[in-house]
């Protein structure tokens, strides 16, 4: 299955991407209820719930021109998750993951977690870039 979403920002493109190619940013504001988050380098692990069912996502972050990818998998299935430019000012999230039974109750719960997200990414990244000072 597919989910994807055109976003509008209002930062530079190259910053907002420099944000989400961190799973400590990006994976609690895609993935439902997640309640851990562990980071090494370019991997990542997340423990999350959907429903009355957990999950633990594992995977890898890469980094490139004008994308960022996060390829992963857990034991409801794996998936990729891209963040691409698609100009100055607009961003494209695509989640594809396998078709499970789990996953399309999750898809749900994905959109709505979209949903917020396109209200308040302008502000998420202004703090992000305070916090981070870029």
């Amino acid at each position: 299955m597919k989910v994807e979403r055109e976003i509008k920002i209002s930062h530079p493109v190259d910053v907002v991407l420099q944000i989400f190619a961190d799973p400590t940013f990006t994976i609690p504001r895609i993935f439902p209820n997640v309640n851990r988050i562990k980071v090494d380098g370019e991997k990542f692990e997340a423990e999350g719930k959907v429903t009355l069912s957990s999950y633990h996502l594992t995977g890898r972050v890469f980094l490139g021109y004008n994308e960022v990818k996060y390829v992963y998998d857990s034991d409801k299935g794996g998936g990729v998750l891209k963040i691409s430019k698609v100009d100055e000012n607009v961003i494209r999230i695509t989640l594809e993951y396998d078709g499970s039974l789990l996953a399309r109750i999750g898809s749900i719960i994905v959109n709505s977690n979209l949903n917020k997200l396109e209200k308040n990414i302008n502000e998420e990244i202004r703090l992000e870039r305070i916090k981070r000072k870029i």
